[in-house]
């Protein structure tokens, strides 16, 4: 008896105690990358104050309201990039721990036969870090890497110590003016480009996690015939093609565009040699490539749940994701544009009555069912990282939601040099330390920074 009361004492209380103090208090994060230079360092160890923004309420998704993030904080937030539960789906995995370093665990409620039921979400949902640039009611623009807010160009933090000398049509050198979402505003879908509904769509999934959110795409052929129907639009055939291929689908090349170039390579059987940024390549695309991805924004890692994969720990299924970049369905929407101008020439050559032409469609759904409009829930933040030409942030997926918010960052409690050869883990490796450490971004306030 006397052995258990001392193991409660030394051991349980405190670990209680810690757990307690990580879920409603304090968030540790480690920078991953140098997103944030030159404010923060990758290696920074830094903690977040939770309660800064809201108290989380235990057992269930709410917080109590306690202050919103303001342009200028370093905010810590949830990724919208990837699903919250495995397979976007909250009904089939019930949450059973977050085992910080080592990821979130699952239960599969309808896990096929052979399969695990426990799964192993091991990087993910992500945690995100960067400098929140503006919040709801404000626009937002980016033109040849420079930002501005409600039209005055941004200074605060600049472009951080990487620039790149090329420009281009990319989300990180240029953002058409847009107007961050506010709380209770209500959008009509057909007022939106593509590319903006995107955006709305990955809003509707960080406010509505209970529902199944998809993004549906369909390309259909309209024929007009001249003599009869002239410009009556009104007049017109419309049938679906489930299984266009384009022939010849341009791209330019930019970062965040290697999903859709690494499958043009594929499908065309080259590999590409002596491309950089700002080319342009050309190729076979299937319209089904961007129907599978675009419809729910996140592309499975790994094989699905009847197919051969890596397994996680203690026997889990392992589960990971990518998000499909939505700046890519600009490249259908040119891509069509394309095709249009080519059947409008053959219309000519032959002086055929008989026009064709493509039109590309696009709706959401929700749990099946298709929504004309939203009405935003809550504030909504869009994020940049202060090294600007070298984070993928809001200008690449979207606003971030007050429910994704997490924690305002605070201190730096320790840093570690980003080549330093020190496991923490590894006792044999800590004799490095003291010639790996930077010392003078120890406890540095990082709003002071």
């Amino acid at each position: 008896m006397k052995f258990l009361k001392i193991l409660f004492r030394e051991f349980a209380v405190p670990i209680v105690f810690a757990l307690v103090v990580i879920a409603f208090a304090i968030q540790a994060f480690k920078i991953p990358s140098g997103s944030m230079e030159n404010s923060l360092y990758e290696g920074d160890f830094l903690l977040g104050l939770k309660f800064v923004y809201g108290i989380p309420i235990p057992f269930a998704d709410s917080k109590i309201p306690v202050s919103a993030p303001d342009t200028g904080d370093v905010v810590i937030f949830r990724y919208p990039g990837e699903p919250e539960y495995p397979d976007y789906d909250k009904s089939r995995y019930i949450h059973l721990a977050n085992a910080l370093m080592l990821g979130n665990f699952f239960w599969d409620t309808q896990s096929e036969e052979g399969q695990p039921k426990l799964v192993h979400y091991a990087d993910g949902p992500k945690d995100y870090i960067k400098r929140c640039v503006a919040k709801s009611g404000q626009r937002v623009a980016v033109q040849n890497g420079r930002l501005f807010i409600d039209g005055a160009e941004q200074s605060l933090k600049g472009e951080g110590k990487y620039t790149e000398r090329h420009r281009g049509n990319s989300p990180r050198d240029f953002l058409r003016e847009i107007k961050v979402p506010e709380k209770g505003e209500t959008i009509a879908f057909d007022t939106l480009d593509i590319h903006n509904l995107w955006w709305l769509r990955s809003l509707m999934v960080q406010e509505m996690p209970d529902s199944l959110i998809e993004f549906e795409i369909s390309l259909n052929r309209v024929s007009i015939n001249a003599a009869t129907d002239g410009a009556n639009l009104s007049a017109t055939n419309s049938v679906e093609l489930n299984n266009y291929v384009f022939g010849n689908f341009r791209v330019p090349i930019e970062n965040q565009k290697y999903q859709l170039i690494n499958t043009i390579f594929s499908q065309n059987r080259v590999v590409g040699q002596g491309l950089s940024l700002g080319d342009t390549i050309d190729g076979v695309m299937s319209l089904n490539f961007f129907k599978k991805f675009a419809r729910t924004g996140f592309l499975p890692r790994y094989a699905g749940a009847s197919g051969a994969m890596p397994k996680g720990m203690f026997g889990s299924r392992l589960v990971g994701y990518d998000a499909f970049d939505g700046s890519q369905l600009e490249d259908l929407e040119y891509n069509v544009a394309l095709e249009n101008s080519r059947l409008a020439e053959s219309w000519q050559a032959v002086g055929s009555e008989a026009r064709d032409s493509l039109k590309l469609v696009w709706k959401i759904l929700v749990n099946g069912k298709e929504v004309h409009e939203y009405t935003v829930r809550d504030e909504v933040y869009f994020m940049m990282g202060d090294n600007r030409d070298n984070s993928a942030d809001s200008r690449y997926w979207g606003f971030v939601s007050t429910r994704n918010i997490k924690a305002k960052a605070f201190i730096v409690y320790f840093s570690l040099d980003k080549d330093s050869k020190v496991e923490l883990l590894n006792p044999l490796t800590w004799w490095r330390l003291p010639a790996d450490i930077r010392w003078k971004r120890i406890a540095r306030v990082i709003h002071l920074i």
